[in-house]
């Protein structure tokens, strides 16, 4: 998905999805029988731990029946994904300093604070350096599109996503990778769906956001960052989405493989022709 050609900070409301009054309505039986079922077994726990009177062991009892779940018969612990489980990192305070628990002008304190963090890292010496390399290859980059007239570039960067979009040989294209996965979508469209855009300020601020469509194409090719030539810079990259998306296009500018150019191949070589020796296409 591609929110227009600029990159930025998107907040996605699937609300206009198709099927969504139905994925919601599911969703909300599932949270309401969840609750009932362990409703139900805290209860009977609860009743078990009665006659315990010192408070903090009833709570550890129940904070434990909730957490810790064991194989049978081994009885070792379980790390199911299904089962409750507390916080395994100091993240957000174990959750006691999480974000949506702060009033909005703690939170733009904290939004200050980390963009102040920031900065002084930027900075600093290793900053500087990251900094120097990343305009090393950004030149590096535009002196490669500035010999290729026919690719353009309207957007790239990130890590978790990484995304670019732009345009090759007149056809619009978006590329996105996240956990070593990628994919390129040809031929952008509008999709009629509409995404909150943050342009800068205050996150609380709803006058700080605008509604922008999106676009989709069609996945055109995917794979992993495995794949041959995938690389490690702006240029390595753009180099194989290029190659990619050309090597999608190319049995649709194919001449060789089409009409009376087909036909005299054949009979020059006395056989019919199952692939386009030029493109690649499968022709049976």
């Amino acid at each position: 998905m591609d929110a227009n050609d600029d990159s930025g900070f998107f907040l996605f409301d699937p609300s206009d999805l198709p099927g969504a009054h139905e994925y919601r309505a599911k969703l909300a039986r599932h949270r309401a029988e969840s609750r009932r079922r362990y409703a139900e077994y805290l209860a009977t726990v609860m009743t078990g731990c009665g006659d315990v009177a010192d408070v903090s062991e009833r709570a550890g009892i129940v904070v434990d029946a909730l957490t810790v779940w064991r194989r049978d018969p081994s009885e070792e612990p379980c790390s199911c994904s299904c089962h409750p489980r507390l916080p395994e990192s100091d993240f957000h305070e174990y959750g006691f300093g999480c974000v949506c628990m702060q009033s909005p002008e703690e939170r733009r304190r904290h939004w200050d604070q980390w963009r102040a963090d920031l900065d002084e890292y930027w900075n600093s010496d290793e900053g500087k350096r990251i900094a120097a390399a990343r305009e090393a290859e950004e030149a590096a980059l535009e002196a490669w599109l500035d010999v290729h007239p026919e690719v353009m570039v309207t957007s790239h960067g990130g890590t978790a996503p990484e995304q670019w979009s732009g345009s090759v040989d007149g056809r619009s294209f978006y590329f996105r990778e996240r956990h070593d996965h990628w994919r390129i979508e040809l031929d952008l469209r509008p999709t009629g769906r509409f995404v909150k855009k943050w342009k800068g300020g205050d996150l609380d601020d709803e006058s700080r956001f605008e509604m922008v469509e999106t676009t989709s194409g069609d996945v055109i090719a995917e794979g992993t960052t495995g794949a041959h030539g995938y690389g490690e810079t702006p240029v390595e990259r753009i180099e194989f989405i290029t190659d990619a998306i050309r090597s999608h296009l190319a049995p649709e500018q194919c001449t060789l493989h089409i009409g009376a150019a087909r036909d005299d191949l054949a009979a020059l070589l006395g056989a019919s022709l199952r692939w386009c020796p030029a493109c690649g296409f499968r022709l049976s």
